[in-house]
């Protein structure tokens, strides 16, 4: 009997690694050999997935699906589903399973349509369920070393695979320890925390009156932020939500690998959208993206050759100078 094979694409989150673990696991009690493939948070290049399995990934503009098995999660409504799309993309759902917060619930009821029990450790489904709904610190000891790990390694592709590697052992081993390597970019996430307080409490950010504005580079001027950037880039929002919180308006310029962004959080109750998009340069208003996504806007360059650390930081500059008359008499939300 020739041996089958199978394709698993997922996303990098925690709970996509666990759930693509599960697949993997069940699959291969069945006879067949799988090949994942982990694609980014975000998916910006052209993705085709025929005859596999799409674990948290959804047709899109850059995403089209056929003749394969996909597990969704519908966070707002507490709703995992199965589906199935045909040679022509076409979708029908096999499974709508209610009360479901993560996608390795989801894929632990298909392994059941499989005759497949897996049964994984309680505290590692606990853990997952916490930290997927936004609720670390009801995560175990071992969950939140995760969910540091994952945080500060979220786009090394080596730690994403040898995080899939130990869920698989912890699968079949029924034993869910800590292992060396997690606890050793656990760590890491320590050391960034700390250098994340360093930061807020220095002459590190460029100040403009009341607001100031974080720059995670390695072109900027400043050995703490230039020396760290592997260790700071990660932790961005969470510089970025300090900022918000103690400023009124937060703003962080941060260096990706498509050129450098502003990403900015609105936490006082007077500056709005429209603020925001008064203070931009006029003489750039065509050659940039500005998206609103709740209380933080995203500022990118249409052409990413375009987005050097100077060219950001002159909106940074024109969108701060702005702002700041705005937030000695303005309110913060606390």
């Amino acid at each position: 009997m020739s041996t089958q094979y199978a394709t698993i694409y997922a996303k990098t989150g925690l709970d996509d690694i666990l759930a693509t673990a599960m697949l993997s696991t069940a699959l291969a009690s069945k006879g067949v050999k799988t090949y994942v493939e982990f694609v980014p948070q975000v998916i910006k290049n052209p993705l085709k997935i025929v005859r596999s399995y799409a674990i948290g990934i959804v047709p899109s503009q850059n995403v089209s699906i056929y003749s394969s098995v996909g597990f969704q999660l519908i966070p707002e409504k507490r709703l995992g589903v199965v589906v199935k799309y045909d040679d022509s993309g076409k979708s029908e759902i096999l499974m709508s399973l209610s009360e479901t917060y993560t996608l390795t619930q989801v894929v632990l009821e298909y392994a059941q349509t499989l005759n497949v029990s897996i049964d994984p450790p309680e505290q590692l489904i606990k853990d997952v369920t916490s930290l997927t709904t936004g609720k670390p610190a009801e995560a175990s000891k071992i969950g939140k070393a995760l969910a540091k790990a994952i945080k500060i390694d979220y786009s090394s592709p080596d730690f994403i695979n040898a995080l899939y590697t130990y869920f698989l052992n912890v699968l079949r081993t029924k034993s869910y320890k800590l292992s060396p390597e997690i606890a050793e970019r656990a760590a890491k996430y320590d050391e960034a925390l700390k250098l994340v307080d360093e930061l807020l409490k220095s002459d590190n950010l460029l100040s403009y009156g009341p607001l100031r504005v974080a720059v995670i580079s390695r072109g900027f001027e400043k050995p703490l932020i230039r020396d760290n950037y592997r260790l700071l880039k990660p932790l961005v929002n969470d510089i970025l939500l300090r900022l918000c919180k103690e400023d009124g308006v937060g703003m962080a310029v941060l260096e990706t690998d498509l050129g450098h962004t502003l990403k900015i959080c609105l936490g006082s109750r007077k500056i709005s959208f429209v603020n925001i998009i008064s203070s931009l340069p006029k003489e750039l208003s065509s050659e940039l993206n500005v998206n609103l996504k709740g209380n933080h806007v995203l500022i990118t360059f249409k052409d990413p050759s375009k987005s050097s650390l100077d060219a950001i930081l002159s909106i940074a500059d024109s969108i701060a100078t702005g702002l700041a008359p705005l937030l000695t008499t303005s309110p913060k939300t606390q």
